[in-house]
């Protein structure tokens, strides 16, 4: 299956589309903010940012998407996983790859930092 973007500035549209599915802290999608499906979405159309930022030779935008993908427990969208998990029923029943793999999941398509990551798993 395949999807033709015709623009940067189409496939940017998508992504802040993504966005505001997965980080609106007034959300009526909740499920989508932590679906492995959504997160591959959004990695896809963020791994395309970045690459056709540097197939037009925009170097320094491609590297502003990567530094933006890092995140720390500072970010809104960090303090929202923060707020789900506090929310939640199952979070204290899960088990450890449970954990871990809603983190990535709802963070998608941010990366944490290690501390950060180690840190929001211990979390009751």
């Amino acid at each position: 299956m395949n999807i033709e973007i015709e623009s940067y500035y189409e496939l940017l549209a998508l992504h802040k589309t993504l966005m505001a599915v997965k980080f609106d802290e007034h959300s009526s999608l909740k499920d989508a903010q932590g679906s492995p499906l959504t997160a591959s979405l959004a990695f896809k159309v963020f791994d395309l940012l970045v690459s056709s930022s540097f197939d037009e030779g925009q170097k320094k935008r491609a590297q502003d998407w990567i530094a933006w993908q890092r995140a720390d427990r500072n970010r809104r969208e960090t303090k929202l996983l923060l707020k789900h998990i506090a929310d939640s029923g199952w979070w204290r029943e899960a088990s450890p790859r449970e954990r871990e793999e809603y983190v990535r999941d709802f963070m998608a398509p941010l990366i944490l930092s290690d501390e950060a990551f180690n840190e929001i798993l211990k979390h009751e």
